[in-house]
């Protein structure tokens, strides 16, 4: 395990190009950020930490402005880039570029197909794969300070250090259990979520909803739009400018007047009071909306009573399919897949539904096993109480 030096930051253009270069050359290269996201809108992008199999380096994006020859090396197809969970990465990707790379592997999504952990840290990755602990020390740093002590430096530096050794391992092993191809279905599932995902119907997912009806479906909708465009312009997280719960309830409530408006419980804060006379022209405006253009509510399952015990008997079954496939349960699915399956079943399996677990590697591993125990074909049986996974699997005869 070779020692690489660790390369001053890089400020300038010129040495940002240099070092973009370099990674071209050597066609492979791990990366990690380091941002701030609490107090602004957009996360706040303070460090990049850059490993090839030759050098280690630090890009600072407070003084190097312009970053479009790195993030097109990210994107490029033809480089494989490295990381370890690496959803709000590419999120600043995305947010700097418009788009995502078209491939990249993804160290913690890839040991989750070897074994029960998932999801590893990487200093618990790190550990178990190559038997280093990495420092610690620095999970406080306010990374936006300037100037950085080499204690930083290195603690940031640790991210992308052994990233491409510990990728090197794991796809070693996948290669001999024939399982390459499911991470690279896992990696470009990944990304189109990242990439598919609709910003506009976030909306959808803010809790208490489903006490609303159509007109305050759509009072969401709009004071929802609102709250993003301001937030945005002031450069602040949604929750600063308006509350989810708040949100919710001011629709529900539909005020027409500040008085009913400021009667609502806890908007009596300056900031809120100050935008009353936009928050009421939001509603004003749903208001006017024609009944026919409301938006409907988001299609609901109603469960019967039985449905909970099932999905026990059925996380069961999926503990005890990936104990014996070496799979972390948590990749495969959890309580949600399980439901969406049951409900696949008794719909009778439509073709355009078909779900997660009925699909790829992951009915290899354990959903035509579901399936046999949810139409009676096998049965679950106790063997060990005290075991991990304390029961068996037998087929039913069907005499």
């Amino acid at each position: 395990m070779q020692e690489l030096p660790e390369e001053p930051l890089i400020t300038t253009t010129s040495a940002l190009a240099e070092f973009v270069t370099h990674l071209r050359a050597r066609g492979r290269f791990a990366f990690d950020t380091e941002f701030v996201s609490e107090e602004t809108f957009e996360p706040n992008l303070c460090l990049i930490q850059v490993a090839t199999t030759e050098r280690l380096a630090v890009i600072d994006p407070l003084e190097v402005r312009d970053l479009t020859v790195f993030w097109d090396a990210v994107n490029d197809p033809s480089l494989d880039v490295v990381m370890h969970a690496a959803g709000e990465d590419l999120r600043i990707c995305k947010i700097k570029t418009g788009t995502v790379p078209r491939r990249i592997y993804d160290v913690q999504i890839a040991v989750g197909l070897l074994g029960p952990g998932y999801p590893l840290s990487l200093g618990n990755l790190t550990n178990q794969r190559l038997g280093i602990s990495l420092a610690g020390g620095e999970t406080r740093t306010d990374w936006r300070r300037r100037p950085l002590t080499p204690a930083q430096l290195r603690y940031a530096l640790d991210d992308v250090r052994y990233l491409l050794e510990v990728a090197d391992g794991i796809a070693a092993e996948l290669e001999s259990l024939g399982r390459t191809e499911w991470a690279e279905a896992e990696f470009t599932d990944f990304l189109g979520d990242i990439r598919d995902r609709n910003e506009e119907e976030r909306w959808r997912r803010l809790p208490g909803l489903h006490g609303l009806n159509r007109r305050g479906l759509e009072v969401t909708r709009r004071l929802a739009e609102w709250r993003q465009a301001d937030a945005r312009r002031a450069n602040r997280p949604l929750r600063s400018v308006l509350r989810d719960d708040l949100l919710v309830a001011i629709a529900k409530r539909q005020p027409t007047s500040r008085r009913d408006l400021e009667a609502l419980r806890d908007f009596n804060r300056p900031h809120l009071i100050s935008k009353a006379g936009e928050i009421l022209d939001v509603i004003s405006q749903a208001q006017a909306v024609s009944p026919e253009s409301l938006p409907f509510a988001s299609e609901r399952h109603d469960e019967g009573p039985g449905v909970a015990m099932v999905v026990s008997l059925l996380s069961a079954t999926l503990a005890r399919c990936c104990g014996q496939a070496r799979v972390a349960v948590g990749l495969v699915g959890g309580s949600s897949d399980l439901r969406d399956l049951i409900r696949w079943q008794v719909e009778g399996r439509p073709e355009d539904q078909t779900p997660s677990l009925a699909k790829g590697w992951r009915w290899e591993v354990c959903g035509q096993t579901l399936m046999d125990v949810l139409t009676g074909r096998r049965a679950l049986r106790v063997v060990d109480p005290e075991a991990d996974v304390p029961v068996a699997l037998d087929p039913v005869d069907e005499k």
